[in-house]
């Protein structure tokens, strides 16, 4: 038996895989932008049902039942969340709150949105704007000692 070249170069596996890459990581850019914003909506919900289990735990929300007899805490809103930093949300307030009453427990929603510090400042009638601030935006906000 005689073995003929066919002309066909042999490569080792790992040299294939970043052919593979290449050949099947490409995607339209429309298909990549769609991926991203619902990649963005996703990380949103979760920044917004964080921020409702920590609103439980402040004091701001109230439990009530429903009118089927079901308990649910009503919390303050989340209106938008803008996502360059510093994260920052729009958040709708309670009949009867004020921005004091969220800058009282500031410490509290830093801690329940897991920053080291929020900045929160009114946002129009009923609303708040609320800043969750990072090690580098603190330190932007605060003049560290030399």
């Amino acid at each position: 038996m005689t073995l003929v070249s066919s002309g066909v170069s042999i490569r080792p596996v790992d040299q294939h895989t970043g052919l593979v890459g290449r050949r099947f990581g490409w995607r339209p850019g429309w298909w990549q932008r769609r991926r991203e914003a619902e990649e963005l909506a996703r990380w949103a919900h979760e920044v917004m049902w964080q921020w409702n289990d920590t609103m439980e735990g402040t004091g701001l929300a109230y439990r009530t039942l429903s009118a089927g007899g079901v308990p649910v805490w009503v919390v303050p809103q989340v209106q938008s969340v803008e996502a360059r930093p510093p994260v920052t949300l729009v958040v709708r307030v309670l009949p009867g709150q004020i921005v004091d009453d969220f800058q009282e427990q500031a410490h509290r929603i830093a801690a329940g949105m897991e920053v080291p510090m929020v900045h929160i400042t009114p946002y129009g009638h009923g609303r708040i704007k609320v800043a969750l601030l990072d090690h580098e935006s603190v330190s932007a906000v605060m003049s560290l000692p030399a």
